[in-house]
């Protein structure tokens, strides 16, 4: 794993957040106006799975990296 792969991992983490945020945004105001039970019951877990990718911490391999390019950097 590199740097670049480190990069693309938060991008991907925030944008597969923001993808499921929008659809459990969906979820509640069909959940509210169609289904308001099931709507609801389907919506809420989506919308914490979203929250949950989107304050996602790094993985421990990007932030081994993070600190052997900033301990280079210091030098």
């Amino acid at each position: 794993m590199n740097r670049n792969d480190c990069k693309l991992e938060r991008v991907s983490n925030i944008t597969i957040g923001l993808i499921l945020m929008m659809f459990g945004l969906l979820l509640t105001l069909s959940g509210i106006t169609v289904l308001p039970v099931i709507g609801l019951l389907i919506a809420i877990p989506v919308l914490i799975i979203a929250v949950i990718f989107m304050a996602s911490p790094r993985s421990k391999a990007c932030a081994i990296i993070a600190q052997r390019t900033r301990g280079t950097l210091n030098k």
